[in-house]
């Protein structure tokens, strides 16, 4: 038996390789089975709007996106004379959260042509406004799209007397929008880009109910799992264990993963079947996973060879992305995580350039008064720390569209200036 194969061998036998496996066997998330279009994400996400729904959340995913809304509104460049602009400047978090949004009703056209129509209308009829949401899901927003579609809309608000009662929200969402520079994204002065990290909230109120018995809610917090980096208790099991695994046996898991690079079945029928193969075919999930998670798997150890005081238990990674915390700041961890972090994440779909944003979480310092101290120290290195400073989390994009080499340098460099605001 050769090297490589005992490696495999011995990989197989790893209890946390069982573990795994069990884990994923048991899911039943359907979004592990189906991939949704663009269209069937603005058809899901109307579904979780519409506060009469199965899902069991009623309008409180409407105000999740409105929270998150308004306080982006404030930095976002948008024209102070833009409808979007008026109506966050007269609904602060404090009126969302103590507004009922029941009689709320979406809708996917609403007579306008298809070339002229947004993905998506969320109607209040009582508090008289109209979200138009405009969505994508891996792909770009456009310039011309975008003033075409808000061109179109005030044609149709001028031509409907009922609608001249209404606000006009326009939302540009982007899965991949990190949030924090909004100074490419086009046509910010009329619409507000967001990505979709307000699902979060959403998610972490879903699982409430699901473990209070509401079945329903799990679908809701399958689809937020899958669009953001929010993770359910259960898959982050899943990650820590292919992390594990990729840390133990990384030559055993790089050999069968990369002997096999296509569709395991295309090369099974080409191939014929090996015993380890065999187990990949009865084990997809688990070696989906691993798959998934090789990236940053890989940029997890180059960053602990490359850049000096990074240390293992301080960077964590999941399918798509990689939190670490910068040398020194660890002397500041809470109870549960890092009040102040790196975020690395793909910056698109060939998973090959890189997004780094730093984080501050002030509810993860040790103390209120610690939090302040920490984001003025913040505000030394990125004076965008200073900016919503009523919010508990404050993410800062610092870099976007990074290969490997550059992503390695970058971090170094942002570790070594905050090392410097640090004492």
């Amino acid at each position: 038996m050769d090297a490589t194969t005992e490696a495999v061998e011995e990989f197989l036998c790893d209890p946390k390789l069982s573990e795994l496996c069990e884990i994923l066997k048991i899911s039943d998330d359907i979004f592990d089975v189906i991939k949704l279009s663009e269209n069937q994400h603005s058809d899901f996400l109307a579904w979780l709007f519409d506060p009469r729904e199965g899902h069991g959340q009623g309008d409180q995913i409407v105000r999740d996106l409105l929270i998150s809304a308004t306080q982006a509104a404030a930095e976002s460049g948008l024209d102070g004379r833009s409808t979007t602009s008026r109506f966050f400047a007269e609904w602060p978090p404090s009126k969302i959260r103590t507004t009922s949004f029941g009689s709320i009703f979406t809708a996917r056209e609403l007579g306008l042509k298809a070339s002229e129509r947004v993905d998506l209308f969320v109607i209040d009829p009582n508090n008289k406004f109209v979200l138009l949401i405009e969505n994508k899901a891996g792909t770009t927003h456009s310039q011309q799209q975008l003033d075409g579609y808000r061109t179109s809309w005030q044609e149709a608000v001028a031509n409907s007397a009922h609608l001249k009662d209404y606000r006009s929200v326009h939302i540009a969402l982007d899965r991949d929008f990190a949030g924090g520079d909004w100074s490419e994204r086009p046509s910010t002065g009329y619409w507000l880009h967001l990505g979709y990290d307000w699902l979060k909230a959403s998610a972490d109120r879903a699982l409430m109910h699901v473990e209070r018995g509401n079945a329903a809610a799990k679908l809701v917090v399958s689809y937020c799992n899958r669009q953001t980096d929010w993770e359910s208790p259960i898959s982050q099991r899943a990650v820590t264990l292919a992390a594990e695994l990729h840390q133990a046996h990384g030559p055993a898991v790089r050999h069968m993963l990369e002997s096999n690079t296509g569709r395991l079945e295309k090369c099974w029928l080409q191939e014929g079947s090996s015993t380890h193969m065999s187990f990949m075919l009865q084990n997809k999930a688990a070696f989906d996973l691993l798959r998934d998670t090789q990236g940053m798997a890989s940029i997890k150890e180059t960053l602990l060879v490359k850049i000096p005081g990074f240390k293992r238990e301080n960077v964590y990674h999941a399918r798509a992305w990689l939190s670490a915390c910068p040398p020194n700041w660890e002397q500041f961890m809470g109870e549960n995580s890092w009040p102040v972090y790196f975020r690395v994440r793909y910056a698109d779909s060939t998973k090959t350039k890189y997004d780094i944003a730093l984080v501050f979480d002030s509810a993860s310092a040790n103390s209120e008064t610690e939090g302040k101290q920490l984001r003025e120290r913040l505000k030394l290195f990125d004076n965008r720390f200073g900016k919503r400073q009523g919010t508990s989390l404050r993410k800062v994009v610092l870099n976007r569209g990074l290969g490997l080499a550059d992503l390695i340098r970058k971090l170094e460099e942002h570790s070594n200036r905050l090392k410097t605001v640090c004492v």
